[in-house]
Formats: structure tokens, sequence, C-alpha cells
């Protein structure tokens, strides 16, 4: 061999002599472990780590601050929606307690008055309160009875049209409120002292609604005490109850813009309930555990004993009136914490695409400074793989001007020489162009049924000189006669010629290749058929970590750098875009130190999917080729 004086440098008259198989980038190859050492910890290196490190940084202290900030934000609603619930509470009590107290001292009266003048100081009575008080529609009729047993069976009731009472039978709706007055009455002592019966608490019947409260008449036995003649009922209208006086209090209190929408009730304390107000449809389980509960038969009460007046006391235990207040979620923490959970999920969510942001930027920074690195180890490989071949052209071209080569038999070893180097610079080129015209999307195929046993048997005979001259030897195997495959003749014989080449750089100390052909039929699943031909060596093998990565253009495994292979990393590439671009595939297993094994998977003429079993042929022929130095 000769060794030249490199690409495109001077050349000199040189004798024949060994040619380093690394060139002129062995010192580079052997240095290649610490220079990558070196780099690993370069200030480009550090900085992007401190990058790294500062942004995670602040993606947790904007996480941590994210947080403190949505408790904080939960904390101030809930003490809003606290406020503004009892200030709503508050508010309702007060209006609802003012116009029930205003109504019953409206109907307050002296028990030493004559009897026969009752009516007439009830008129004057209830026309004032009419007069001044802001919902006069609150009460529907007043009504009188009087126990005197003449009179027992009948009621005395207030007609608006002639402004006086007049006696009539019980209507039908004060069924329950008769049998509830008769038995009160009933329960009633015969006397009592003046001062006592004054303070007798006002009873509200629930049932009609009405206000109860018995009528005393000075004792015919002692002037200083008084016994019950009847009972004074004020009727209260249900309707306006439920659908203007109660739904406006909620209105003013409880809606508009500058108050939370609460869901409120007034209802009896205990069941059977009474459902006499709500805000919203009363479903079973509903205000089970309200944010706020005001017992306002209780509150009226309180308020009409503190102005020195009688009190007022439901019909019976349980009975009272209610207002019950709670947020539409539930209660006021439930709304709360659903506030917190979707305040920290939107911005867990927002600190989420920040971070994947970042990660996108340090990706795609990532990868194109290894694209960057691939470019400039392809344009190093590449002119390594020149300068070697023209390095030889070169000094055997001057050897053979400068007259240095004698007798027929040496100008036919240089002669060779520069064939085969010449063949290596072709092969380059083609590699380069091949690539190219790929990533741009330019290649097309000329798919068409061919015979791939004679497309094999072609590229096996190309690939004999090779195979001869590194002393091969080659075991081929054909399983039963091949069916027709879908492919391009002239794209299967270079990913045949790149599988054989790489099988000979591989093949370490192993010179042994094997070549198999065979069908494998579809399985019952509607499986199509397929013809794999596998390529495989007993030479340094994959290994795992780097097997994904092998069909990349551009990449080499760490050992084939270290062994100083020629190279530059896409033939694997080219032959799976090839096979992609007939409609088929390439695979690979492989293990580090024990070879690797290439099959080729074309699609059969008329099939069009992947087969799933290995069904082999029953007939197979086997065929050894031992080739020589």
């Amino acid at each position: 061999m000769i060794n030249g004086a490199g690409c495109g440098g001077p050349a000199g008259n040189n004798r024949t002599v060994g040619v380093s198989p690394a060139m002129n980038n062995a010192p580079a190859m052997n240095n290649s472990m610490d220079t990558r050492a070196a780099a690993k910890w370069s200030p480009r290196f550090l900085a992007e780590l401190l990058a790294i490190t500062g942004m995670t940084a602040i993606v947790v202290i904007l996480g941590v601050v994210q947080y403190l900030w949505a408790s904080q934000i939960s904390r101030t609603e809930q003490q809003r929606l606290q406020s503004a619930l009892e200030t709503g509470v508050r508010n309702f009590s007060q209006e609802f307690s003012y116009d029930f107290q205003q109504l019953c001292e409206s109907f307050q009266f002296e028990v030493e008055g004559p009897a026969a003048t009752l009516e007439a100081r009830l008129l004057r009575q209830y026309g004032e309160w009419s007069r001044i008080s802001s919902t006069p529609n609150l009460v529907s009729g007043v009504h009188v009875w009087r126990a005197d047993p003449s009179r027992a069976g009948s009621l005395a009731s207030y007609e608006e049209a002639a402004r006086r009472f007049r006696d009539g039978p019980w209507p039908e709706r004060f069924g329950a409120l008769r049998q509830f007055l008769g038995k009160e009455f009933a329960g009633l002592p015969p006397r009592i002292p003046d001062g006592e019966a004054y303070f007798h608490p006002w009873t509200l019947f629930e049932e009609t609604p009405a206000l109860v409260r018995p009528l005393y008449q000075i004792s015919s036995q002692s002037p200083l005490q008084v016994e019950p003649a009847g009972f004074l009922i004020v009727e209260l209208s249900g309707e306006f109850l439920s659908r203007l006086f109660l739904p406006e209090l909620v209105e003013r209190n409880f809606g508009g813009a500058a108050q939370p929408g609460f869901e409120v009730a007034v209802r009896s304390a205990a069941e059977p309930v009474q459902n006499v107000y709500s805000s919203v449809q009363v479903l079973p389980g509903s205000f089970i555990s309200p944010d706020a509960k005001i017992n306002l038969i209780e509150l009226v009460d309180g308020e009409l004993r503190r102005r020195g007046g009688p009190g007022l006391q439901p019909s019976a235990a349980g009975r009272e009136w209610l207002l019950l207040a709670q947020h539409p979620a539930g209660s006021v923490e439930t709304a709360v914490a659903a506030l917190r959970r979707r305040n920290l999920a939107i911005s867990f969510g927002l600190l989420a695409v920040l971070a994947a942001g970042m990660a996108l930027i340090f990706e795609v920074a990532r990868r194109a400074k290894r694209i960057a690195s691939q470019q400039m180890e392809f344009v190093a490989g590449v002119s390594h793989e020149l300068c070697t071949p023209l390095a030889v052209i070169n000094s055997a071209a001057e050897n053979l001007m400068d007259g240095v080569v004698e007798g027929p038999s040496e100008i036919k070893v240089y002669g060779g020489m520069i064939r085969d180097q010449g063949r290596r610079l072709e092969h380059l080129v083609d590699e380069v162009l091949q690539f190219a015209s790929g990533r741009l999307e330019r290649t097309g195929y000329d798919l068409r049924p061919v015979e791939i046993g004679a497309i094999l048997t072609q590229s096996l005979a190309s690939a004999e000189p090779m195979l001869r001259d590194a002393g091969f030897t080659v075991e081929q195997e054909c399983v039963g006669p091949l069916p027709l495959v879908v492919a391009d003749p002239a794209a299967v014989a270079m990913c045949m010629e790149n599988l054989f080449s790489n099988a000979v750089k591989y093949a370490g100390s192993s010179h042994w290749i094997s070549v198999r052909a065979r069908q494998i039929d579809g399985g019952p699943a509607r499986i199509p058929a397929e013809v794999q031909i596998s390529v495989a060596d007993r030479g340094l093998g994959i290994s795992a970590r780097d097997l994904p990565h092998i069909f990349e253009p551009f990449y080499r495994v760490q050992s084939v750098r270290e062994h100083q292979i020629r190279g530059v990393g896409l033939g694997l590439y080219l032959v799976t875009r090839a096979m992609e671009g007939m409609g088929g595939r390439v695979s690979v297993s492989s293990e580090a130190g024990r070879g690797s094994c290439f099959t080729l998977h074309f699609p059969i003429a008329g099939a069009s999917e992947r087969p799933e079993g290995d069904k082999v042929a029953p007939e197979a022929k086997r065929n050894v080729l031992q080739a020589s130095d």
C-alpha cells in the first residue's frame, strides 16, 4: 500500500510504505475520551446546568408562592362569604322581627275595658296598624271567638266592606285552629290577675297561619282578676308570606350583585317539616347542615319582651319557624375549598405550561447542539473518508509519474489500488447524495413485482470481491421458493450493499456472514405474508443503549469510534428510508460482543399488512460460500 501526503497537500516522491489505518485523524481519535470529559465540564455546560437549576428553582418558588397565595385568597374569600352571610341573616331577622313585633303590639290592648267596646277597639287598632305598616297585606283577616255558650259555635269576622264584625260559622280552613283553640281555652285558669293576663304571650299557629291570643274580661267574682272570654285571631296571608313578604326580604338581604346568592328557606324546626318559603326547590336532604340557622319566633319573642309587652311562642315544641341559609355549593367551607382547588389548578396549570415551555426551550437547544455536533462529525468524517482514498490515489499517481513503479505486476497492483479507492470515493458520494435527496423528499422508487431471489444473488455477486479480499465465509440459506415482492431493484441492491459493507466493517475478528431469505406466511387472524432477508454476523454487536438510535442519521456508537472504524453514520439511515419508501421495514436484533442480525421485510405482491408469526416453508436449500484471502 502507499501512504500519501494527505487530502489536497503537497505530494512528495514517496516509496512503498505501510498505510496507517487511522491516517491523519488518529491523534484526534486517541484524545476523544479526554475531549468529551473536558467538554462535560466546559463553561457552556456549566452555564446550561446553572440555567436549568435556576429556572427549576424559580418554578418551585413560584409554586410555593402560588400555593400560599391561593391559601390566602381562600381564607379571605371565606371571611367575605361568612361576613356577607352574617350580615344577610342579621338584616333579615331584624326586618322580620320588626314587622311581627309591630303587628303584635298593634293588637295589644287593656283587659279592663268593657266587653261591649272590644270590637270597636279592635277596629281602631287594626286601622291604625294598616295605616302605618309597610306590609298591610300581611294580615288577611281579624276574627274573634267568644267562649260564651250562646256564641261558642260562631266566629265573629271583620268585614272590610261593612267595616264591622259579623258572626258566622267557622270556615273550613280553621278546622285545625278551632280544635287547637278549644284545647288552649280548656287549659286556661278560670281567673288570673289582670297584670298576668296582660303579659300572656301570643301564639303562632303555623298551619293556618295565624297569631292568636286569649281575650279576658273582668271577673264578676273579683274586680282585681279577669277570666278568659275567648280568643283574638289575627289571620296571616300565607300567599303574601311565601310570594311577596319573605322573597322581598331574601332579595334585599341575600341577593343582588353586592352579595353572593345564598339559598334561603323558612321552615319548621322539626318533622313533619312545614316549608313556609324556599328560594330553591326543596329536595330530600336539603338544608341538613346550613351555614346559618336562626329561630325567628324566638327572636320576635325576645324583642317583644324587651319592649315590655307579651312575647310570642309556637303552637307546639318543634313547630317554630327557622331561617336557614346555606351556600349553593352545600356550605361556605365547601365553596371555599372548591375555589381553592380551582385557583391551585389554574396556577399550577400555568406553572406546568411555563415549565413545559422551559423544558421545550432546553430540549430544542440540546437538539440544536446535538445536530450541530452531528454536522461537525459528519464534516470531519466525510473529510477523513475523502482524504484517505485521495491521498492513496495521489501518492500512487505520483509514483507512476516519477517512474518508481517497475514492471507490469507493480503497475497492476497500483491500478487495482486506484480502482478500489475510486470505488470507495464513489460509494461515499452516493451515500451523501442519497441522504440529501431523501431529506429533501425528492427520492422516487420504481415499485413493481420483482424476484427478490435474483436481486439477492446479484448483490452477493457484486459484494464477492469485497468479501473475498476480507477473507469472509458467507453462509447463504434460501428457504423454499420465494414469491414476487413489491420493491425497487436498485433500492434493494443499495440496502444489501450497505448491510454487507457494515457486516465486513464491524465483524471484528470473526470473518463470517449469514444471508438468509425466507417467506413468512400470514396467520389465522388475516395477517398478510412477507419475505424476509436477514444478514447476520458475529462481530462487535450493538449495546441495548445504542440500539434505538442506530437508524438515525450520523449516529455512530461509541465502540465504533473507539475502534476507529471508518464511516459517517448514513448507511442504516438510508436503508430504513428506502425500505419505508418501498412499503417495507427493517428490523435488528443484536447483543454487544455477540454480533448483529439485520432483517429486511418486503411486502409480497398483493399483500398489504405485516405478518405476526414465523411460519417457515418446509423445503430449504443451504449453500455455503467459502471466500479465501
